[in-house]
């Protein structure tokens, strides 16, 4: 499970899911819409294996960027 970052297509709202990463994403909760995912710009990944380590901005390896 990992905390999603959501925004709605069709007004903007921004939300957070507690979901799999590989979930379709959620319908908006301000206004049913459909949202996509949106990214924080924040690393909040795993570093040498142990979680909760310092980002160190290499979005291809982070696991927690994914980029």
């Amino acid at each position: 499970m990992a905390l999603l970052s959501f925004v709605c297509i069709k007004c903007g709202h921004k939300q957070d899911e507690l979901l799999n990463p590989d979930s379709p994403a959620p319908r908006c909760e301000k206004c049913g819409g459909e949202t996509k995912r949106s990214f924080s710009g924040k690393c909040y990944g795993a570093i040498g294996g142990v979680s909760g380590g310092e980002c160190t901005h290499n979005c291809a390896t982070c696991p927690g960027c994914k980029k």
